[in-house]
């Protein structure tokens, strides 16, 4: 698998873990008490949570919040200085 094509994957993963993350918080607003679903949440927090810190250390920061370090996002490559287009 090239490198575009695993790094769209692993954020097409990192996107619908996420999207579950945001769905199961929409059902426990209403559904506090519901302890099977919380114990889900806190499966799928932390699988999001390391989904992205891989997809992070691998490809660099998603958000400014991911930005360790002060301005390592100023460093070379850009993402359109790269040879392969996504």
């Amino acid at each position: 698998m090239s490198e575009a094509r695993y790094r769209s994957s692993a954020l097409e993963q990192l996107s619908a873990v996420g999207f579950k993350l945001l769905d199961l918080h929409l059902y426990l607003d209403t559904h506090m008490g519901d302890q099977a679903i919380q114990n889900l949440y806190r499966r799928t927090q932390t699988q999001y949570e390391a989904l992205k810190n891989e997809f992070e250390a691998q490809y660099g920061p998603l958000s400014i919040s991911g930005a360790a370090g002060g301005a390592e996002w100023l460093k070379d490559p850009w993402p359109w200085d790269l040879e392969e287009a996504m």
